[in-house]
């Protein structure tokens, strides 16, 4: 098999600017100051929310769960989030729901832990 000595990339590229087989090169790029933190976080946030029923949480940990996320929705639609305050809501919300995603390792039998997994990842992404 013959390959050519082209750029491979081995996962998602954003942000990036990349010149290939040029001399002279002149970019610019413009970032908004939270690069997206907002949409990203309201998003990763919302889907949480909707999933909330389908994780079969107690009802403390339910409500726990709930409460940072509404918290953590408002505080990254703030003009300037507070983005520790941010960290450790979604912290929180990661360390209820990760007992529920290592059935996805294990290989728990329903889709309950590929969910809490799949949320968990969805926030990952979406923190600064």
């Amino acid at each position: 098999m013959t390959t050519t000595g082209g750029p491979r990339f081995h996962g998602p590229i954003h942000g990036s600017q990349i010149a290939i087989g040029n001399h002279d090169v002149s970019q610019l790029q413009y970032v908004t100051a939270d690069g997206g933190l907002g949409d990203r976080l309201t998003t990763a946030v919302n889907s949480v929310l909707d999933a909330l029923e389908n994780l079969r949480l107690g009802a403390e940990e339910e409500a726990a769960v709930r409460q940072d996320a509404e918290a953590a929705l408002e505080e990254a639609t703030e003009p300037e989030p507070d983005v520790g305050r941010l960290r450790r809501l979604l912290g929180r919300i990661q360390g209820v729901l990760a007992p529920i995603a290592a059935g996805a390792v294990t290989g728990a039998a329903d889709g309950t832990a590929e969910l809490a997994h799949t949320v968990i990842a969805d926030l990952q992404q979406a923190l600064p």
